[in-house]
C-alpha cells in the first residue's frame, strides 16, 4: 500500500500535536529551517527517510505508524513498539553515512518483501 504525501504529513502534525511539541521547537529538533519543517507537515514536500526517523524517536510514534499507520495488535509497529524503538536509537547513535546505508539496505529488503507478499496477476 501506498500512503500519499498529504497522509503522512497529517501523521507528522498529529504526532507532534499529541507530544505538545510546537512547529518551531521541531524544526529545531531537527535541525532544519522552520519552513523546510512546514513544508513537509503541510504535504508541500515529501520528507526524508531520516527525517521521519527522527520525527518518530522525538514523538515516540513508532516509524512504522507514519507510513502505515497501526491497525491493531497483529500490526508489527504496535506488537514490536519496544523493538523498533530500540532499533530507531541505536540507529540514531550512527554517523550519517552509516544511518543512510543502513535505511537504503532497510528500504531495498522492505520492497523485496512486499513484492513476495503480493498475489501474481490474474491472467
Amino acid at each position: 500500500m501506498v500512503i500519499s504525501t498529504a497522509r503522512i504529513a497529517q501523521r507528522i502534525r498529529e504526532a507532534r500535536e499529541f507530544s505538545k511539541i510546537t512547529q518551531v521547537d521541531m524544526a529545531k529538533r531537527l535541525n532544519v529551517a522552520r519552513q523546510t519543517y512546514l513544508d513537509m507537515e503541510s504535504g508541500k514536500t515529501d520528507p526524508k527517510i531520516l527525517a521521519l526517523v527522527m520525527i518518530a524517536e522525538i514523538t515516540g510514534r513508532p516509524f512504522n505508524w507514519f507510513v502505515h499507520g497501526e491497525t491493531d495488535e497483529r500490526d508489527i509497529a504496535f506488537s514490536h513498539r519496544d523493538d523498533l524503538a530500540a532499533l530507531t536509537s541505536l540507529l540514531s547513535q550512527l554517523p550519517q553515512m552509516a544511518r543512510q546505508t543502513v535505511m537504503d539496505n532497510v528500504l531495498s529488503i522492505a520492497e523485496y518483501v512486499v513484492t513476495l507478499t503480493q498475489e501474481p496477476p490474474n491472467e
